[in-house]
């Protein structure tokens, strides 16, 4: 539990508490809403990722979430979990789940520092999944093989990420219930309605107003599953943000900087991954709150401009600031959480 007090300290007192690292741009499908394999594939070696994280080290940075592109195009995964863990740094992982044999499965289940272990499966439907991300798998099977790893893998949280959009909204409930029937979690994320740059929905047909509408009143409804026990893994009130976010209301403040950070693939680091970066920590020598806040300061103005646009309700950003803002619930849900899914064996 003193992994999870940090955590809760560093948001009492405003202190970032989670870095998004995409560990690679590459990616082996190409999903209709992501743009990510579309921007330049320079990737770190080790020896710079574990420069890159001594930096985020000396912020006091608890957990980094390890995603994509895809992760497990990268053999020298288990290396940068190994860099994190070294330096008490807890990690999430994304994965499509196309890449995970056996050997990838056993190399990975000696680490404890896995916070959660998440699956990206937004249709149990062959035909939805294949338009949505190409390739030519059967969801069952990449889910058959995600629940392999629930026994193989490491002793940890395992969940499904589920992108909400006009595609799939009337499959959350089946999503949920096969979710809980196998032991997992779920993140139901809304699909991106705003002008961020990472996420193609502008151009995804059926986002109508009457669609947002739907989407909206069922995140509202999620949020009421959750307060009666239903394993959903984020804060309560994260589904309020995603109810308002798809109704085009604007939201407050999204802790960009304060609470959430955004390593690149290359070492750049931005305060969201919707932004250019600030600072290279292979270039830096030393990383400083001092140096963050005054970055901050020079970048309010522009976060707050993104802010207004409406540009996204990442789980990075909204989800971390309804935990700051509602904690008790957040300690609540937690513990009743782990009770039930935390730490499969």
């Amino acid at each position: 539990m003193l992994a999870e007090a940090n955590i809760i300290w560093r948001l009492l007192a405003g202190r970032p508490v989670f870095v998004g690292y995409n560990v690679t741009n590459r990616c082996n499908l190409r999903c209709r809403f992501c743009n990510v394999p579309s921007l330049p594939h320079p990737d770190m070696t080790v020896d710079q990722v574990r420069v890159a994280f001594d930096r985020l080290a000396e912020l006091g940075i608890p957990v980094v979430g390890i995603t994509g592109g895809e992760p497990f195009l990268r053999p020298d995964l288990p290396e940068i979990l190994e860099a994190a863990e070294s330096r008490g740094m807890k990690v999430t992982l994304v994965t499509n789940g196309h890449l995970l044999d056996g050997g990838r499965m056993a190399a990975l289940a000696r680490f404890r520092n896995i916070v959660h272990f998440a699956l990206s499966l937004d249709s149990l439907d062959p035909q939805t999944y294949r338009n949505l991300r190409g390739g030519k798998r059967h969801p069952g099977g990449v889910l058959a093989d995600f629940l392999r790893l629930t026994r193989e893998g490491p002793r940890t949280v395992y969940k499904l990420n589920v992108v909400v959009g006009p595609h799939n909204l009337d499959e959350i409930d089946l999503l949920l219930e096969v979710a809980s029937s196998v032991g997992l979690g779920v993140s139901f994320i809304p699909m991106n309605i705003g002008p961020g740059g990472l996420h193609r929905a502008a151009d995804f047909p059926g986002l109508d107003a009457i669609t947002r509408e739907r989407i909206a009143v069922r995140f509202e409804t999620l949020r009421q599953a959750k307060i009666l026990g239903a394993p959903l893994w984020d804060h309560r009130d994260y589904y309020l943000y995603s109810a308002r976010y798809m109704r085009g209301e604007t939201l407050g403040d999204c802790g960009a900087g304060r609470y959430f950070l955004d390593l690149r693939s290359d070492g750049r680091l931005a305060f969201c991954n919707e932004m250019e970066h600030f600072v290279s920590l292979l270039e830096v020598e030393k990383l400083s709150v001092p140096l963050l806040k005054r970055a901050l300061a020079e970048w309010r103005e522009r976060i707050e401009r993104c802010r207004l646009a409406g540009a996204c309700c990442y789980t990075c950003s909204y989800n971390i600031t309804a935990t700051a803002a509602n904690l008790p619930a957040y300690v609540w849900d937690y513990l009743r959480f782990q009770a039930r899914f935390g730490g499969r064996p």
